[in-house]
């Protein structure tokens, strides 16, 4: 509803405002296009007037046309004729009548002369004349424009206009007197108004009807001066027909005003058409916008529904919120779920960088064979890689033990976290056993990997004072393949710690071509790679080693006491990485029973074979059991007076760093800030259920100076031991 809102409030208004806005520029036209007719009409009728006026000065000036030639017997036909001349000179004309003062019965005009009495009964038979009326109008010293009312009901009456007749001298000694041609009065009427919607009217000074355009009849508000009147001062006239819109233009100099009347209500029933199209095209807007409007908000709001429905299924204490609104109730849930399980989100804020070590180093040991599972890994712990080349290198960490060296080592493996170039991408884990940092890099091969090595070993001596041993794996093209490189560069890391200590920068492929002796090339790398082939469990990498320094030898062709000499060697390797991993009865369990190569190789096969597959099955508990361990055994060795970081490394065989590391991710305290924490609840939980004097007991969880822990006891918990033991007792 509240979409359906948002869409129709604003539609309905700017609908509004669009219908009023058409309609009031429809009227704003309607009005504009009268009052233009009207002037149209007025300078027609006021050109026809003026042309009236010179006529009858023409008439004053004309010797043919005085009252002397009216009079004369024979002169009276020129004069006929002269009237005959003006007559056709107007369209407007009916008739023109000449009135002398000195003859008050009688007129001249273009037919003859006539009196009063012919002039009405005869000649305007169907109009009303009234003598009084007009001596009246023939007494007038100004010009005047007046009518004859008709006979007939609802009909105009006889249009006459009147113009006195002056002397040279200046006075006036008759007038004119010219009656009008409704029909051609009517055609300029008519020019200027649509006759289907309105109608025009020339209306007098007294509010008398003069003339209008052609209609059927008069309007019902138009019958008499009163009502002229008023409907001419009004704007808008409600009929029965519909609603009268009335303009109106005054033309002072002939004392006529002219009034349009338009039906607004038969204009736009002209217009019904297109507002019918329009009004459907707006309803189908409408409906269109209503059901697009349901339609989205439904969608929107599924998502909610579903987040709810989980929330119910999620929260034990979920409660219908009664009088909150549906996204109110939503927002409280949300908001205790959020608060329930805030706790949780830090925990795995926490946890992520642990995570993805966990990813690299069981990825860089070979457990994940399908391509699929490994980008879905690293993706879920926001791990990116190039997709081109890989290689791995081994930082070394074995430091002094000291609390430099600690940091050092925590500085390294944050720095080496996440490292990353224009056309490299580099993710690093600390190994538990081997006491190093691995480095999966990925890179764009359009770069050595020479060129790659080089820019992170600038970075690491730039950010670090120490520069580390570092073994360099070879370089693969499928990430699956990753175990490979990070089992030669452990052989490169070991290389540099046993045969090479003068540079610190190992390549595994560099290796072999190191040293000679006797003139027989010695396989090193291919010896190193063996063992930690079988170390890391690869039984793949472990065969090929050994199919490969088998062949060698083949190769080689050595005498009887180097022969002897390689054999018992590799052999040797073999067992000792048997004798770590499983123990003495690895012994019993092999024979040294081998009559050529080829049997030795099928034996070392075999051995390796038992050495991986107790590797493999160990890796996943053995990393949970020294997690466990760890804690447990600083839940009982907590209030030893010489615990260290550097104590539990050497009890568990692990670095400094990892140590610190592993502690403040599990935890989220620092080393010595859990130990503290470990003691101060146990101080608590002595002095609340037991009588030990307090001294006894801060001295029992590993503080030797009292004094200073009892002012560091208050700091922390707000009140000396004393006072805690009181207040809990």
């Amino acid at each position: 509803m509240s979409y359906l809102l948002v869409f129709l409030v604003p539609f309905s208004l700017i609908s509004i405002i669009w219908y009023k806005t058409s309609v009031d520029s429809l009227n704003d036209q309607i009005q504009l296009s009268s009052r233009n007719y009207l002037l149209q009409v007025r300078s027609i009728i006021s050109n026809n007037m003026n042309q009236l006026d010179m006529l009858t000065k023409e008439i004053g000036t004309n010797p043919k046309t005085t009252e002397k030639m009216a009079k004369h017997p024979y002169y009276s036909i020129e004069m006929m004729k002269e009237l005959q001349r003006y007559k056709i000179t107007s369209n407007i004309i009916d008739e023109l009548y000449i009135y002398y003062y000195d003859e008050p019965n009688r007129f001249y005009s273009s037919a003859g002369s006539l009196d009063f009495d012919v002039f009405g009964k005869q000649r305007y038979q169907s109009y009303n004349f009234d003598n009084n009326k007009l001596k009246e109008v023939l007494d007038t010293k100004a010009p005047r424009i007046e009518t004859i009312p008709s006979s007939r009901h609802q009909t105009l009456g006889l249009l006459t206009y009147s113009v006195p007749l002056t002397s040279s001298e200046g006075s006036i000694y008759g007038l004119v007197m010219y009656t009008m041609k409704m029909s051609d009065i009517e055609g300029i009427l008519d020019k200027t108004v649509d006759k289907d919607t309105g109608r025009v009217f020339m209306v007098g000074e007294n509010n008398q009807l003069l003339a209008s355009s052609s209609g059927e009849k008069l309007p019902a508000y138009f019958k008499n001066s009163a009502e002229v009147k008023r409907a001419i001062h009004s704007s808008t006239i409600k009929t029965s027909e519909g609603t009268i819109r009335v303009n109106q233009l005054k033309d002072t100099d002939f004392g006529i005003r002219y009034v349009s009347f338009t039906n607004t209500s038969q204009v736009f029933k002209e217009l019904n058409q297109t507002n019918s199209i329009v009004l459907l095209i707006v309803f189908v807007v409408l409906i269109a916008g209503i059901g697009a409007i349901l339609t989205i908000g439904r969608r929107q709001y599924k998502p909610i529904r579903k987040i709810e429905k989980m929330l119910k299924n999620q929260t034990d204490d979920f409660t219908e919120t009664n009088g909150l609104s549906d996204f109110d109730e939503f927002e409280y849930h949300v908001s205790n779920f959020l608060k329930q399980n805030e706790q949780l989100h830090q925990e795995v804020l926490r946890q992520t960088p642990y995570a993805r070590e966990q990813v690299i180093r069981r990825l860089l040991m070979g457990r994940f064979n399908q391509l699929e599972e490994i980008k879905l890994l690293l993706q879920s712990v926001n791990i990116h890689l190039y997709d081109e080349g890989y290689f791995v290198m081994l930082v070394e960490t074995k430091m002094v033990n000291s609390k430099t060296s600690i940091q050092n080592q925590e500085f390294l493996m944050s720095f080496l976290d996440d490292l990353s170039g224009s056309d490299y991408q580099a993710y690093g884990s600390e190994m538990l056993s081997e006491q190093a940092i691995a480095l999966l890099v990925s890179f764009d091969t359009s770069v050595t990997q020479r060129t790659i090595v080089e820019k992170i070993l600038t970075k690491i001596v730039s950010a670090n004072s120490l520069v580390p041993a570092i073994g360099i794996g070879s370089v693969v093209k499928e990430l699956k393949n990753i175990n490979r490189t990070y089992i030669e560069g452990l052989a490169a890391l070991e290389y540099s710690t046993v045969f090479e200590k003068r540079t610190n920068v190992h390549y595994y492929e560099k290796i072999s071509k190191k040293q000679e002796v006797d003139g027989f090339e010695y396989p090193k790398d291919e010896k190193l790679k063996l063992n930690q082939s079988l170390l890391q469990g690869d039984f793949e990498i472990a065969s090929e080693t050994v199919e490969r320094m088998i062949t060698t030898a083949l190769q080689k062709q050595l005498g009887p006491v180097e022969l002897k000499l390689y054999t018992y060697d590799l052999l040797n390797s073999v067992v000792g990485v048997g004798l770590e991993i499983i123990g003495p009865e690895f012994v019993t369990q092999v024979s040294a029973d081998f009559r050529n190569l080829n049997e030795l190789k099928d034996e070392l096969i075999l051995m390796s074979r038992k050495i991986c597959g107790v590797v493999q099955k160990k890796p996943k508990s053995q990393e949970t059991q020294l997690h466990k361990d760890i804690f447990e055994y600083l839940g009982k060795e907590y209030h030893s007076h010489d615990i260290s970081l550097e104590q539990v490394a050497s009890e568990f065989d692990v670095s400094l760093s990892f140590i610190s590391r592993f502690i403040k991710k599990e935890s989220g305290l620092t080393f010595s800030k859990y130990i503290q924490e470990l003691r101060l609840e146990h101080i608590k939980k002595e002095l609340i259920e037991t009588n030990t004097p307090i001294k006894e007991i801060i001295v029992n969880v590993g503080y030797y100076d009292v004094s200073n822990y009892t002012r560091k006891f208050k700091s922390i918990v707000g009140m000396t031991p004393g006072q805690f033991r009181e207040k809990n007792r």
